[in-house]
């Protein structure tokens, strides 16, 4: 099935970049050099070939070990050499700056077919025509693994897994004409079979492994395999002749193939449609490789030539621009992180609005008997508006709001009364403001609280009162009680006592709350208090804060 991009441009003709011309025989291989302006190619006249990829000139003289044909050619991954497989049986490791031959490999008796790099540049795997193949390790230039006799009776690919855990084989494995293939899978440590992967119908030519393994055959089919289930994923069809060769972008989203039908094509991987009208060549296409970006494409023909391809301008006539680029991440829910719920723990202990049952339950009792439908709104502002009610002596001990407060800062048991220690020798009765509205109230206490002198320590003129402050002790005297100031109609009670300490009787919520303030504040300083940091404590502070 042709994609709606392909019928569009059947009729145009994409014209190659540069032409490099200087080959004697048909081409067997085409590789990208470092820097992005070179290429090698290799070929059956037995030579390695620099070329310039601007101006399409051969750079430099061949490359030559003898007069074997050169099947086969790659780049290391650290770009400093490069292996060769020839007809002699041969592999040869090659100097890039040099271009002179390392060392060399013996083993194969036969045609060296394909060689591919571990991508840790550690080891090299060799197949050969003999039906066996071979890894070996680069730095000794010693086996490692093999022979292992494959069952191919000739092989024409391998290449190492992404991991390098395994390598895949192809090739054809029944005699001529039957032309039955696989693809076998082998254990790159032990060198044992994993699987074999049948579907092909004619010999299989090429071989190409990212995340999926791809395979290229005589049956003029491109097969992709995934290599979690070894199931087949998807079959390209569109060649009409022998695919001979494959490769694929570095980003792994365009596979390029070449055939005996005179083209090549691009592929786009993620739905495995191609981009494009056919690459025309005026021969077989052998061979194929992109740049390091992706962005050129260079083939080998049989005309003995070798071109290059803009794949950026190819893309972009199609519209598919994005594929020169990394795969977004998919959004779907499997690749989304997982949320889980956020537990919060309850940090209002247990019992902190018990006080409001008998305002919610008159709330609730005068609304079965007066429905109203703000009864629900009228009953949650009654429970909010009686944290700021005061505490009735006659009603019955519950634990207050604040009592959670008090208890956190000095860890004293609720409903004990406040003792205020080195304080003014006072028992202080406070009445509530009854009747009065609470910012009414307020605003009055905030008058009375500014009226205080703002001398630099606690001395009230009129006072009885002995302060003891750590640090020191003053000492001011009066013959008139110091009298508590208070906003309510009945006039507060202030007694004299000489019991040096302060208590205060049925203490509101704020009382203790400011009280217990003032504990902490005493904790971390060692200076005297001054009349502006307690002026909410003072003896008329206390009873204005209280209503």
């Amino acid at each position: 099935m042709s994609s709606p991009i392909v019928g569009a441009q059947e009729g145009s003709m994409i014209k190659p970049c540069q032409k490099f011309e200087g080959h004697t025989n048909l081409l067997e291989g085409v590789i990208h050099l470092p820097g992005g302006q070179r290429m090698m190619t290799c070929s059956r006249d037995g030579s390695l070939r620099v070329w310039n990829l601007k101006s399409g000139k051969q750079i430099g003289e061949d490359w030559r070990d003898g007069d074997s044909t050169v099947w086969t050619i790659g780049l290391s991954p650290d770009r400093k050499k490069v292996v060769s497989g020839s007809s002699d049986g041969v592999v040869r490791l090659w100097d890039v700056n040099k271009g002179t031959v390392i060392t060399k490999w013996t083993g194969h008796t036969q045609n060296v077919r394909s060689v591919c790099w571990s991508r840790d540049g550690r080891r090299v795997v060799s197949g050969s025509e003999d039906g066996t193949v071979k890894e070996w390790e680069v730095e000794k230039g010693e086996t490692i693994l093999g022979p292992i006799e494959t069952g191919h009776n000739r092989m024409h690919a391998v290449v190492y897994s992404p991991d390098m855990t395994m390598f895949a084989t192809a090739g054809y494995d029944g005699p001529i004409p039957d032309y039955k293939s696989t693809v076998k899978i082998w254990d790159a440590k032990t060198g044992e079979l994993v699987v074999t992967l049948k579907g092909h119908t004619g010999s299989v030519m090429c071989l190409a492994w990212t995340k999926t393994l791809i395979s290229g055959s005589a049956d003029c089919s491109i097969r992709t395999w995934n290599t979690s289930n070894w199931k087949q994923v998807a079959l390209l069809n569109g060649h009409t002749s022998y695919v001979y060769g494959i490769a694929i972008s570095p980003n792994g989203r365009i596979l390029a193939s070449t055939s005996f039908d005179k083209t090549a094509r691009l592929w786009n991987l993620d739905n495995s449609q191609p981009i494009s009208s056919p690459l025309n060549h005026a021969n077989i296409v052998t061979v194929v490789s992109f740049s390091a970006d992706g962005k050129l494409l260079s083939t080998g023909c049989d005309d003995f030539n070798a071109y290059t391809w803009d794949v950026s301008a190819i893309l972009k006539d199609a519209g598919l621009y994005d594929l020169l680029f990394d795969k977004p991440k998919s959004l779907l829910a499997a690749d989304r992180p997982v949320r889980h719920k956020i537990e919060i723990a309850n940090r209002v202990p247990r019992g902190f609005f018990d006080d409001t049952q008998h305002h919610t339950h008159s709330s609730a009792d005068s609304a079965q008997h007066h429905p109203h439908p703000r009864s629900q709104r009228s009953t949650l502002r009654s429970s909010f508006l009686s944290l700021f009610r005061p505490v009735h002596p006659d009603m019955p001990s519950q634990p207050r709001p604040f009592n959670w407060v008090r208890n956190r800062l000095s860890a004293r048991p609720s409903g004990v009364d406040i003792d205020l220690h080195d304080r003014p020798s006072a028992v202080i009765n406070v009445p509530y403001a009854k009747g009065k509205r609470r910012n009414a109230s307020a605003r009055e206490r905030r008058r009375l609280i500014l009226k205080i002198p703002t001398a630099g320590r606690l001395q009230p003129p009129n006072s009885t009162v002995t302060q003891q402050i750590s640090g020191g002790a003053q000492t001011q005297s009066s013959s008139q009680p110091h009298a508590a100031v208070s906003t309510s109609n009945t006039p507060p009670i202030a007694t004299s006592n000489t019991n040096p300490h302060a208590t205060i009787k049925h203490a509101g919520r704020w009382a203790r709350f400011w009280l217990f303030e003032l504990r902490t504040w005493e904790s971390t300083t060692s200076t005297e208090p001054t009349v502006s940091s307690l002026h909410m404590v003072d003896t008329s502070g206390i009873s204005s804060v209280l209503h």
